[in-house]
């Protein structure tokens, strides 16, 4: 389950993971705080996330993935899946969400504004430190919150990916991933789901969304 791309195949590794405005460049765009009015990272917490797949064509092989997640503010946004299909590389059990979370973005790309519509704002980003991203498109609710990802890779693999949130204790957090992976000789559907968030010790949450 994307973003970056990462985990899983069978010979391939997988990925969990229109109107047009004047783009605006990293440096000008996105500041939370003063967007919201509010801090808009929660604190540290840890998830668990359960991902199911499925081929989407011969031999339909169907698979299941499961691992716990770490956010840590401003420094890693990351699931660690620690349950895999036997056929997946032991070498990648890592994938990183931070595309997911826009207080993460000034670090790991360059973004722009490309649109605005219906109270969503749609970002172009291109990886600072992953050369196999070629961009992605991002687009936020009107809480900064990730609705939709679509992202190309240079060995050809597209992944178009939606995202709904829950509150949670305040915040709004992902609750369900569900994602198409096209790759060069491979098609899959993702499903995932987020769940058991528990905020760290003494990190009680100091915010709320309407």
């Amino acid at each position: 389950m994307v973003i970056t791309k990462s985990a899983v195949a069978s010979g391939a590794s997988l990925v969990l993971l229109t109107c047009v405005g004047t783009p605006r460049s990293s440096a000008a765009v996105l500041d939370p705080s003063s967007l919201l009015g509010k801090t808009v990272a929660p604190p540290s917490y840890t998830f668990e996330m359960d991902v199911a797949m499925a081929m989407r064509h011969f031999p339909w092989l169907r698979f299941h993935m499961s691992g716990t997640g770490e956010y840590l503010p401003g420094q890693s946004y990351i699931v660690h899946f620690d349950k895999l299909p036997w056929f997946a590389p032991r070498q990648q059990h890592d994938c990183d969400l931070s595309m997911l979370d826009p207080t993460m973005w000034p670090k790991r790309f360059i973004y722009q504004e490309i649109g605005e519509q219906h109270g969503e704002t749609m970002f172009q980003l291109h990886s600072l430190t992953d050369p196999t991203l070629i961009g992605a498109t991002v687009t936020l609710g009107p809480y900064l919150h990730a609705r939709h990802v679509e992202a190309s890779y240079t060995d050809g693999t597209h992944i178009d990916m939606s995202v709904t949130s829950n509150n949670v204790d305040g915040f709004l957090l992902p609750a369900t991933v569900t994602a198409q992976i096209d790759e060069s000789h491979m098609a899959f559907s993702a499903s995932g789901e987020f769940k058991d968030y528990a905020f760290s010790v003494g990190d009680a949450p100091r915010s709320t969304s309407p």
